[in-house]
């Protein structure tokens, strides 16, 4: 139990990140006017350029739409798998550790609705790292060797300590969503890794890993028309694959459940989930405004009343992630173990105030600077910046969303707040968890 109160204050430690000041006026402007250029390539890939030539920084980001809607209980997180593999395909040549030997910086990770992979170079660099990048795609043999090696590492990974809020967020999907995919882990399960095999990973790279699902973005010192010669030079072998929508039908229920941890613990856990609007729903951006009023920062809603005012919990916050499917605002509290029902019932009080009386102007203006600020510290660097146009863009409502969220944030009204508040709060999805030594499950 020690390892999982480390973990669980890992987890608090990033999940609390200072709040953001008032934005400058200038940054704002910067923010709405940064150009962009877009073009789709024949076979369907979409290529963005934002060039900032400040530092001599590039940031790449390839996203590509593939994710928990694309697989089934039997190949759980192949997505993620694949990305492991193409991260050594990069980062490898001929032993050589290319990503060292330039000075990059790679990641690769499996999200909900898409896989990413994020480099960050040089300028001088950047035409060698977009070469090794694309030659990774266009190889869609996999020897049963890498795909050992890959399973290996996520089946250590899945076997190791997740961590409280880990195992309990996943708790808290797999009763909200219930027979929705995004009931799914993105690493899949020790099951669903261990009888995956190379033919299967090929077989699901060409189906979904094609040139009409991908978006490359490019922010940093680097020449629009010059990059996107290069993308079309490097990713020209890709090949698209006909697009399918898949629909499911998902409707929210409420439901309870309890468990009881270690009886060594003296923490308990309270993850409280409402329905929220996905990114294309015209609510979207009503309901980052609700997040940042309610659970986002020290001077939230649910962080003054709970934690300040009554000293019902040592840490709480709130998430709601950016999905093409449904979402859900989650707010979280960490509280001794018998003041559960009275941090519980506070929570539910906040948000029957919100849905009956709204929100003040004075107060939606503290909530508007505390969004827009996170908006641009996210979009900071290069990285932030390419990132998030390819996120919009991947997800299909297009990269000028990003530009234009600003705008659209400070075009909320405190009417449409409290209409979208009685609108999706509702149907809550509860998980407590505290100590008693023993699995309990009260539906």
């Amino acid at each position: 139990m020690r390892s999982i109160l480390l973990a669980c204050l890992l987890a608090l430690v990033v999940a609390f990140p200072a709040e953001a000041q008032p934005p400058p006026t200038h940054n704002v402007m910067a923010a709405r006017h940064s150009p962009v250029g877009r073009v789709i390539l024949p076979n369907g890939l979409v290529v963005l350029v934002s060039e900032s030539p400040g530092e001599d920084i590039v940031a790449l980001e390839v996203l590509v739409r593939v994710g928990l809607t694309d697989e089934s209980n039997q190949n759980s997180g192949i997505t993620h798998l694949i990305l492991r593999i193409l991260r050594d395909r990069i980062s490898n040549d001929n032993g050589e550790d290319v990503i060292e030997v330039t000075g990059s910086v790679l990641n690769t990770s499996s999200e909900p609705d898409y896989a990413r992979i994020s480099l960050v170079t040089t300028s001088a660099q950047f035409p060698r790292m977009l070469g090794r990048i694309s030659a990774a795609m266009r190889s869609t043999t996999f020897t049963e060797a890498e795909v050992s090696e890959a399973k290996d590492e996520i089946l250590g990974q899945l076997r190791g300590d997740q961590g409280a809020f880990t195992q309990l967020y996943d708790i808290f999907c797999q009763n909200f969503y219930r027979y929705h995919p995004y009931k799914n882990n993105q690493h899949g399960t020790e099951s669903s890794v261990s009888r995956t095999d190379a033919a299967t990973v090929g077989k699901f790279f060409k189906e979904h890993f094609a040139s009409n699902r991908t978006v490359v973005s490019v922010a940093g010192r680097v020449n629009r028309s010059l990059v996107t010669d290069m993308a079309r030079r490097e990713f020209a072998a890709l090949k698209p694959v006909e697009l399918k929508t898949l629909d499911i039908a998902w409707e929210p229920k409420a439901s309870e459940k309890e468990i009881f941890l270690s009886a060594n613990s003296s923490i308990a856990w309270v993850f409280l989930g409402y329905p929220a609007p996905n990114v294309s729903s015209r609510d979207y951006v009503a309901m980052k405004l609700i997040h940042a009023l309610m659970g986002d920062g020290l001077s939230s809603r649910l962080f003054t009343e709970i934690r300040e005012k009554r000293g019902l919990a040592y840490e709480l916050g709130a998430v709601y992630p950016t999905l093409l499917g449904p979402s859900h605002m989650l707010t979280y509290t960490i509280t001794r173990p018998n003041q559960v029902g009275a941090a519980r019932s506070q929570i539910f009080r906040e948000i029957d105030r919100l849905k009956e009386h709204g929100v003040g102007s004075s107060e939606l203006d503290a909530s508007r600077r505390k969004l827009i600020g996170n908006y641009l510290l996210e979009r900071e660097t290069n990285t932030g910046r390419a990132y998030h146009l390819a996120i919009a863009e991947v997800i299909g409502v297009g990269y000028e969303f990003d530009v234009n969220f600003i705008k659209n944030v400070e075009s909320v009204t405190p009417t449409e707040i409290q209409q979208v508040a009685k609108r999706y709060l509702d149907n809550y999805t509860l998980v407590v968890a505290r100590p008693g030594g023993r699995f309990y499950f009260d539906f």
